[in-house]
């Protein structure tokens, strides 16, 4: 006798959400079964008490046999003939549910994930310690890493060779210590133009600057309404095609210019022209970069200020996390991307002095639009120079209309060479009429996108409330002491979140074979974290316990251990580290 025998009934019981009785559980050669009763201890049980249940506030009671509880007691006799379980009530049958839950659906999708460990991976790259090159960082900066591709091949390059913008740059992905956050810090050498005072002004029209689409001035009545609330509108430099600009200053002899670093970023020229993608480029793609650009110059002359930095080696492209990330490892081009200006702010702290006129930089803007998407779609980087060559002029005119449709062409060429009296390129306003239709199908991709991450958070929720009930019971479960107690863990409520630990990991068959099933283990946690009112039977491992208890009682159980485990905590800075060989405990 004294045979474990209800590992069986305690599933029925599970399912059937009563309680089963003790005597069915076959302890110790027909003596009493103990039954334990949070914050009491182990209680024997007479015969003929009938069914012990845990009733929060009110510790075991005894109630009548049901009918349903009856036919319980049956199926625990029936089952007990399968041979004792090594752990708990086995879990309820799989169901075609169940059964289908995998570790990866609990999370993100595999690809999402490669996609997030990538990103995470490109953030955490650092230099050696020893590198000199961590002298360049101004103080308030921490763990730079450069992000110029061919710094990163040829160390010390950037003072071999000048940047667009005319001076020796260098560019770090940076960690601030004021906020933790990452940055992108770009270092520029022997430029005197630029004073104090000058770097703080950009910054404040750029800061500053409001986005005219979002505005209480717009047409939109929900931004009107918003501003008549009091609501600030949304900021320029927080467009999302716009890498946000936060700030220039003056230290070390140099000017530095902070923007928002996005990990895993590639510039037009070198994820395109550069990096052996096959040409020509898709035409849904090229509209889909020609929209957002449209969008973001639209909203920049819409606030009265030039970009000044549309250029292929300055405009930035991330692969889209929702459908981008799926068509990536499928499309030889790479996916969906998101294009945003970076840059903004460098050409107005350097030519502050020798300012053009606002209408003059606009246009430069437009013929600057027109070069890059030629770009793009002849595979070939196209200058200013070039615009001016006939001949080449009318190698990509042919090239475009044999691959293209004639309004991407008409677009191109309207843009770098205008046919009209002035000779000036349509204003920004006039192309996002002409790229209106193409919008709709940009607005789609966005809401099909959105739908993915949506959907992708949704599971990263569910695995997260797991979490947190699992770091919880971590540490309480066989916690080896708390102050003086040595059996802090295996007493009180505590013994209670052990038996139901068992109970939804430890689960075992007749024959002492594990039962692999997620989703009763899924099931189990999500009705922990709800604090269901379904009840469950929790036995010991020498089945000498038995114990009812709803989903609620285990989550009250679990949140007053916690608490007191709090409670009596200190700060980690507070721990000592044992002497070298000394200490009789290995932690």
């Amino acid at each position: 006798g004294g045979g474990l025998m209800l590992g069986h009934s305690g599933a029925a019981a599970g399912h059937g959400g009563r309680a089963v009785s003790a005597d069915s559980a076959g302890v110790g050669g027909g003596g009493a079964a103990k039954e334990f009763v949070p914050g009491v201890g182990l209680r024997s049980a007479s015969e003929g008490d009938g069914i012990r249940e845990f009733v929060p506030g009110v510790g075991m009671t005894t109630g009548e046999v049901s009918q349903q509880q009856q036919q319980q007691q049956e199926m625990a006799a029936n089952t007990a003939t399968a041979g004792p379980t090594t752990t708990g009530a086995p879990p309820p049958p799989a169901t075609s549910l169940s059964s289908a839950r995998t570790l990866h659906s609990l999370g993100l999708p595999e690809d999402l994930w490669a996609h997030y460990r990538d990103l995470d991976m490109e953030s955490s790259r650092q230099m050696d310690p020893t590198d000199p090159r961590h002298r360049a960082v101004p103080p308030g900066y921490v763990g730079a890493y450069p992000l110029d591709l061919d710094e990163q091949r040829d160390p010390g390059i950037s003072n071999k060779k000048r940047s667009t913008f005319g001076y020796p740059t260098m560019c770090f992905r940076v960690t601030s210590q004021d906020d933790g956050r990452l940055y992108c810090l770009r270092r520029m050498d022997s430029v005197r133009c630029v004073s104090p005072k000058i770097a703080a002004s950009v910054k404040e029209v750029w800061v500053s600057a409001v986005d005219p689409s979002l505005s209480g001035n717009s047409r939109n009545s929900s931004a009107a309404a918003n501003a008549a609330a009091g609501i600030p509108p949304p900021r320029l430099v927080d467009h999302p095609n716009m890498v946000r600009f936060y700030k220039a200053f003056v230290s070390q002899r140099a000017v530095f210019f902070v923007h928002r670093y996005h990990p895993g970023a590639r510039t037009l020229l070198e994820r395109y022209l550069q990096g052996g993608v096959p040409l020509p480029l898709p035409e849904d793609l090229l509209w889909s970069i020609v929209t957002q650009l449209v969008g973001v110059v639209k909203a920049v002359h819409g606030s009265n200020l030039a970009v000044r930095t549309l250029q292929m080696n300055h405009i930035l492209c991330t692969t889209e996390a929702g459908i981008g990330a799926v068509g990536a490892a499928s499309s030889p081009v790479g996916g969906r991307v998101r294009i945003r200006v970076n840059c903004i702010g460098i050409p107005d702290a350097l030519e502050f002095e020798a300012r053009k006129p606002l209408a003059d930089l606009q246009r430069e803007d437009m013929f600057s639009l027109g070069r890059v998407i030629m770009s793009l779609a002849t595979g070939t980087e196209i200058l200013p120079a070039d615009i001016t060559n006939n001949q080449t002029m009318a190698q990509c005119e042919q090239y475009i209309s044999g691959q293209y449709s004639r309004s991407l062409l008409s677009l191109i060429m309207n843009l770098v060479r205008p046919r009209n009296m002035t000779n000036d390129p349509p204003t920004i306003f006039d192309v996002a009429g002409m790229v209106a239709q193409r919008a709709f199908d940009e607005l789609s991709a966005a809401q099909i996108a959105v739908d993915k991450v949506d959907e992708s958070l949704a599971n990263e929720y569910e695995a997260g409330r797991a979490l947190r009930l699992l770091l919880k019971l971590g540490f309480i479960n066989e916690r080896p002491e708390f102050g003086v107690d040595s059996r802090w863990s295996e007493t009180g409520d505590n013994y209670v979140l052990k038996l139901f630990r068992d109970f939804v990991f430890h689960q075992a068959d007749g024959n002492g074979r594990p039962v692999m099933d997620l989703g009763h283990v899924v099931t189990a946690l999500n009705k922990l974290d709800a604090a269901d009112d379904e009840k469950i039977v929790l036995v010991s491992r020498d089945g000498r316990n038995v114990l009812v208890v709803s989903y609620a009682d285990v989550a009250r159980c679990l949140e007053n251990a916690y608490g007191e485990l709090c409670d009596g905590s200190v700060p980690p800075a507070s721990i000592r580290a044992p002497p070298m060989g000394g200490g009789s405990r290995g932690y």
